[in-house]
Order: C-alpha cells, then sequence, then structure tokens
C-alpha cells in the first residue's frame, strides 16, 4: 500500500500546485461597481471623448471585470531630494509656437489628469489634476495592446509558442478558420499587420464583447469562431497603435490556450507581480468572463512601474524574464526616415511601430508607449528616464497631442540630468 502512494506523492511534487495562483496574486470577479460616474454617462455613451475622464476609472460600472491584487509587498518609490518645478521648463507650444511653461502644456494643452517622472526608479514628479485619485487603475483601452505583445515574446522565451508555427496550433477549436492558416504567432506579436474589417463587423465585435450594448451572443470567441470569420485579407499597414481589435483578441486566446490559464494569471504571473505593485489591477471581460484585448486597468504609479521594468530589462539582461531581443528590437534605430506614417505625424522622423510601440525617432533609445486620449508611458533607456501619463485630451489622436507630448518629453529629459550631462 505504501509504495502504492509513491507514484501520487510524485505526481503532486512534479505538478503546478493549486495554491501558486495565491502565493502571487488573489484573482476575482468583481460584482458590478456601484461607483457612479455621473447620471448623465450610461453604458451608451461611457466611452465617448467628453467622458472618458470620469468613466475609465469606473468601468465595472458598465462591463464585468476581474480584480489582480498582488500578494508581493509594494516597493514604494522613494523621492529624488531635488523635484522637477514645472512651470520653470520652458517648451514651444505646438498650437501657436509661443514659448509656455510643462505645466501649462500639462494642464491645458494635453487635459493631463496625473503626471510622474522617474529616473533611476527615484519620483522626479508627481501631480495630479481635476481630483483623480492615485490610487484608482485607469482603463488602459489600446495601451494593452503593447503588454500583450510584450507577453507573446515571453511565451515564446519561455518555450510556450514556436514564433513561426500558425496560430490554429494554439488554438485548436479555430480549426476550420481557413484564413487563419498561415497566420503566424510572431505576425500576432509584431502587432504590424492587420485583418481588413468592415465598419460594421467593428461595431459587431465591439457588442459581443460588451463594450457596446447589443443583441447578446454567446461571448467574444464564438464571435471570433463564427464560420467564414477570417476569410479576408490582411494588410501590412500597422493597425492604430490608439485602437483595438480583433486580431489583438486571438493573442489573448492564444496566450491563455498556451499557458492553460486565464489571461489575468498570465499577466500577474509575468509581469505584475514583478513590479511589485501599490495598487489592484483590474482587467474588463465579455459577460461569459473572458479577458479582452483592451481590458487591462492599472494605477498610474503602477502604470510607471511598467515602464522602469522595461527599463531595468536591458541592463539587467539574461536575468530578466522579457527577452533581450525584445528590448533591443524595440531601441535599435533604423537611421532617420523622409516621414512618419500618418498616425505618428507629430513626432520625430523616423519613429515607427513596433510591437504595438512607437521607437522614437530622433535621439536614440527612446520607446512610447501610446495609448488613446494622451494617456502615454515614455522611456528612454540611455537617461534611465520613465515618464507616465494620464490625461483626458479630447481626441484619440492628432498631431498637435503628439508634437506636445514629444516637447514635454524634449524638455523634462534633459531637466533630469546631472549639469554636466545635460
Amino acid at each position: 500500500m505504501k509504495y502504492a502512494l509513491i507514484p501520487l506523492l510524485l505526481s503532486l511534487m512534479l505538478s503546478p500546485s493549486p495554491l501558486r495562483a495565491a502565493e502571487n496574486c488573489t484573482i476575482g470577479s468583481a460584482r458590478k461597481s456601484e461607483q457612479s460616474p455621473g447620471p448623465w454617462i450610461d453604458q451608451n455613451n461611457w466611452l465617448d471623448p467628453e467622458n472618458l475622464r470620469f468613466s475609465l476609472s469606473a468601468a465595472g460600472r458598465f462591463m464585468p471585470l476581474v480584480t489582480i491584487k498582488s500578494r508581493i509587498a509594494p516597493q514604494n518609490f522613494k523621492s529624488a531630494p531635488k523635484q522637477l518645478d514645472l512651470e520653470k521648463m520652458m517648451a514651444i507650444d505646438p498650437l501657436d509656437r509661443e514659448t509656455r511653461d510643462v505645466g501649462f502644456l500639462l494642464d491645458t494643452r494635453l487635459y493631463a489628469d496625473g503626471f510622474i517622472v522617474l529616473r533611476n526608479g527615484r519620483l522626479l514628479s508627481e501631480q495630479y489634476w481635476h481630483g483623480i485619485s492615485p490610487k484608482q487603475p485607469r482603463l488602459l483601452l489600446g495601451a494593452t495592446r503593447p503588454i500583450l505583445s510584450l507577453l507573446g515574446a515571453m511565451a515564446v522565451a519561455q518555450g510556450k509558442f514556436a514564433p513561426d508555427k500558425s496560430v490554429i496550433r494554439y488554438i485548436p477549436s479555430l480549426t476550420e478558420q481557413t484564413g487563419l492558416r498561415k497566420l503566424s504567432i510572431q505576425r500576432l506579436i509584431d502587432a504590424n499587420s492587420r485583418f481588413e474589417w468592415t465598419a460594421q463587423e467593428i461595431n459587431e465585435w465591439q457588442m459581443a464583447g460588451g463594450w457596446k450594448p447589443g443583441i447578446a451572443v454567446s461571448g467574444i470567441r464564438a464571435w471570433l469562431n463564427h464560420p467564414g470569420r477570417w476569410e479576408r485579407g490582411m494588410t501590412d499597414a500597422a493597425p492604430s497603435l490608439l485602437d483595438t481589435g480583433p486580431d489583438g483578441d486571438l493573442l489573448t486566446w492564444a496566450l491563455s490556450e498556451s499557458y492553460r490559464e486565464p489571461l489575468a494569471q498570465i499577466f500577474c504571473d509575468n509581469i505584475l507581480a514583478k513590479l511589485r505593485p501599490e495598487n489592484p489591477a483590474f482587467w474588463l471581460t465579455d459577460p461569459q468572463g473572458t479577458e479582452l484585448t483592451g481590458g487591462l486597468a492599472l494605477s498610474l504609479r503602477d502604470f510607471a512601474r511598467f515602464g522602469q521594468m522595461l527599463l531595468e530589462a536591458r541592463v539587467s539582461g539574461n536575468r530578466s524574464r522579457i527577452p533581450s531581443w525584445f528590448i533591443e528590437t524595440l531601441t535599435t534605430s533604423n537611421g532617420p526616415r523622409k516621414t512618419n506614417s500618418p498616425e505618428l505625424f507629430g513626432l520625430s522622423k523616423g519613429s515607427e511601430a513596433r510591437y504595438g510601440f512607437v521607437h522614437l525617432g530622433g535621439t536614440p533609445n527612446r520607446v512610447a508607449l501610446l495609448g488613446p486620449y494622451g494617456n502615454s508611458l515614455y522611456i528612454d533607456f540611455d537617461r534611465r528616464l520613465v515618464i507616465a501619463l494620464f490625461a483626458a485630451y479630447p481626441k484619440s489622436n492628432s498631431p498637435a497631442m503628439l508634437a506636445t507630448l514629444e516637447q514635454i518629453w524634449d524638455q523634462v529629459g534633459p531637466a533630469t540630468q546631472p549639469d554636466n550631462k545635460r
């Protein structure tokens, strides 16, 4: 009898512990939020630009979500001895070419809600406007897509994905979708191409996920697996950096199938727990509980921690879970280009999309994560600088908004350096 127990004991020792999830994070469904952003904001208009300052922090009022709480003690930021004075830092206002201070541009031009500057992991500036709480996670929408590409790259490094294999290999439910047979995992991770969708199909996809009210369906994956869904052409033009789309939901599905875990758990194990965050994150789901490609929400401090994580990955090399080739691809310059793609007008020449991030032209080794409405993350690897911004710019993207962001980055960057290195 005692020998019969040996295989069972070995199985328990070698198999993943059911308590492993609790070691890093507590993940659970949340009830519909009782927090109301205002009686005039409802399911029909919560994603309208004029409402986002309030609704992006109260997304649980309109859609189901899972909360992700780290069980690892947070690592609080230490403040630098000398703080930046944004009102004394002058920049050129792209709208009228007048000289104005950075604080003015943030508040008046970008409609900033929160702004953080880190150098070497120390706080040089942290400000909030319009009654925004520092602890409240904000829905990142399109800014989630680069994080999914990073998770895909980490899955490749861990042997979960073979990048040249078809996505169908990792999502057996899609075997009958012949239009996906030539779509590789690498192409999904690159995020530099997209399927061609009609406006009606995008509207149906949003309703399937619960982003918009409409006829109930069986969830996002049922919509993705509708017969003939992927019988369409692809374009090599990069999708908008500010938007999500059905292609991103394919990557979330492939990740969950490959790890055999919900996306929230994959995010916790590979990213969130490593940040040692101060505040819970949440991830929006469809009515069936499947995490959505644009559904991640982080507090501004933890958003800045994500930038710091990327910065430190370049220094730590093989000691980081982030593969070195991912960071080098983000930062390596291909030389200046004559023009940027239309969605990057306003940034320095030579700026281009990579894995959903933006490799910035001009000064080398600078990367940005651009979400809609000014929400953004800037990383200068040479200066060891991270700038995180939550904003409510009244348009998802414009050359004026991008030019204003770059003016702020260009003025804040040198001001964070010792006098002899500016």
